[in-house]
C-alpha cells in the first residue's frame, strides 16, 4: 500500500502538493499523524525531483496550515515560526540527505537544530518562563470552569510545566520532524531502493561527541534549576528514543529481538497511557546503545 501511495505522489508534482496541503490543513486540529504526512510529502519530492519542487510543496503546507491558524484566532508570533519550523526542517534534512547520503549526519543535524533552536529563545527572551506561566493559568482557570478539579498546588504545577514547555515543544517538534524524513525516505526507498532505509535507520547513532553533550545536559537539569537545562534534556530523551528505536530494530534484524516484541514497542508508542514510559526505556536503551555498540573501524 505504501509503495502505491508513493508512486500515486510521484506521478505528478501537483499532486504531492495537493496531498501536503491538505495534510497541511488538517495538521492544527488533528497535529500529530498529518503533521508528519505534511512533512514527509515534501521529503519525498525532494529525493525523486529537486529542490524547487520540493520547497514549493512545503510552502503550500505551510500556507494551508497557517490560514487554518489564522481564521480560528489571532496567532502567537511563536506559533507562526513554528509552523514553518515544522514544515521545512524535513525537507531541508532531506535535500541533506540528498547531498551527503548519510541519514545519520541528518539525524545529527536534526537534534543539533532542536538544541540550537531552544538555545536561541532562551537567550532572545527576557524570561522565556513567564510566557507559558500566563498561557497555563489561563488554561488552569478554563478547566477549572468546566467543572475540573485539579489536585495540588496551581502555582507549582504551573512552575514546573513552564519550566519545560519550550523544551516540550522542542522535542515534539524534532519528532516530527524526523517522523516526516523517516517517512519520506522509506516511500522512496519502496520505489527505487527497497530495504536501503531499513538498513540506514539501523545504523542510527548520536555518536561520542552529542553522547558527551546529552550527559552534560542530564546532569545540570538535575543539579540546577536552569529552565534551558530541563528544556534540552527534552530534546535529549527524543534523540535518545529514536536511536533506542533503531537498536530495537537492529536487534531484530540481528534475530535477537522477536518481530512481535518490537510490533509491542510501536503500540506502547502510540498508546497515551505508556508513551512516555515506553520513551523513556527506548532513551535508556538508545543512551546504553550509543556507549556500548562497537565503532566501525575505520578503513586503511
Amino acid at each position: 500500500m505504501h509503495r502505491a501511495i508513493a508512486a500515486w505522489l510521484t506521478t505528478h508534482p501537483w499532486r504531492a502538493a495537493c496531498a501536503s496541503a491538505i495534510c497541511g490543513a488538517l495538521s492544527p486540529q488533528m497535529m500529530l499523524p498529518f503533521m508528519i504526512l505534511a512533512g514527509a510529502i515534501p521529503v519525498l519530492a525532494a529525493l525523486r525531483f529537486d529542490s524547487r519542487i520540493a520547497l514549493g510543496i512545503a510552502a503550500t503546507a505551510a500556507a494551508a496550515a497557517a490560514w487554518v491558524v489564522f481564521s480560528a484566532s489571532q496567532p502567537l508570533w511563536w506559533v507562526l515560526a513554528g509552523i514553518l519550523v515544522l514544515f521545512f526542517s524535513p525537507v531541508l534534512l532531506a535535500l541533506l540527505l540528498k547531498r551527503t547520503g548519510s541519514m545519520n549526519l541528518c539525524f545529527q543535524v536534526a537534534v543539533l537544530g532542536a538544541a540550537s533552536l531552544l538555545i536561541a529563545i532562551h537567550l532572545s527572551l527576557a524570561d522565556p518562563v513567564a510566557i507559558w506561566t500566563e498561557l497555563l493559568l489561563q488554561v488552569l482557570d478554563s478547566m477549572a470552569a468546566a467543572g475540573l478539579r485539579i489536585e495540588g498546588d496551581r502555582d507549582a504545577i504551573v512552575q514546573v510545566w513552564a519550566r519545560t514547555m519550550w523544551g516540550a515543544l522542542a522535542a515534539l517538534t524534532l519528532a516530527m520532524t524526523l517522523g516526516g524524513l523517516f517517512l519520506g525516505r522509506w516511500w522512496q526507498s519502496l520505489l527505487q531502493e527497497p530495504g536501503e532505509f531499513g538498513s540506514e535507520y539501523r545504523g542510527l547513532r548520536l555518536g561520542l561527541t552529542l553522547g558527551v553533550i546529552i550527559t552534560g545536559v542530564f546532569v545540570l537539569a538535575l543539579a540546577t534549576e536552569s529552565s534551558l537545562a530541563a528544556s534540552l534534556a527534552w530534546v535529549a530523551f527524543v534523540s535518545l528514543a529514536f536511536q533506542g528505536l533503531a537498536a530495537a530494530h537492529r536487534s531484530k534484524a540481528g534475530g535477537r529481538l522477536n518481530r512481535g516484541w518490537l510490533a509491542a514497542i510501536y503500540v506502547l508508542l502510540i498508546v497515551p497511557l505508556s508513551m512516555s514510559i515506553t520513551v523513556f526505556a527506548l532513551a535508556i536503551w538508545g543512551y546504553a546503545d550509543n556507549w556500548l555498540r562497537p565503532r566501525p573501524q575505520a578503513s586503511h
